[in-house]
């Protein structure tokens, strides 16, 4: 399925990526591709490489698992072992920086330790969290839109 990300231009001035290789760099931002609505992926060093590396073949596996525990090292992301035993990774800061707008069912189970159990966002102890009704569907009339508005003064159509 396709993905919109988006990456802000502080990213670029972050103290935390710059801590890290421009590999482990260029691994962050991929994962912000492929990682679900929810910020999570199956970790796995050489899927990740298959998928962001793939024409790179001096980047494999061995670099992306090295590029892994660098993020992690910076509290980019956070390496976690699901209830099933599988090992998952997730995006420590995602629902600061991407916004979903009808997010898609998890396809990773929630952090222990970032992610409250039960809920697919971090705890916002102290903040004020985003209700549901507060996200606009695509697709939906309001009230405002239906209302008729008045032709223009000359009554032309507006030039297109």
């Amino acid at each position: 399925m396709a993905r919109i990300r988006t990456i802000k231009p502080e990213a670029f001035a972050s103290e935390s990526l710059a801590a890290v290789s421009l590999s482990a760099e260029r691994t962050f931002f991929g994962l912000l591709t492929q990682a679900d609505d929810h910020g999570r992926f199956r970790d796995q060093p050489a899927v990740i490489a298959g998928l962001l590396w793939s024409l790179r073949a001096d980047h494999g596996p061995i670099g992306v698992e090295d590029d892994l525990t660098q993020l992690a090292a910076a509290d980019l992301i956070c390496r976690y072992e699901g209830h099933d035993g599988k090992r998952y990774l997730h995006v420590v800061s995602w629902h600061r920086h991407q916004k979903i707008n009808r997010p898609s069912g998890t396809r990773a189970p929630a952090c222990p330790r970032h992610e409250t159990a039960g809920s697919s966002e971090p705890s916002r102890q102290g903040k004020r969290a985003l209700r549901e009704e507060s996200v606009s569907p695509h697709g939906i009339l309001t009230e405002e839109s239906r209302q008729t508005h008045e032709p223009s003064p000359n009554r032309e159509p507006a030039a297109q």
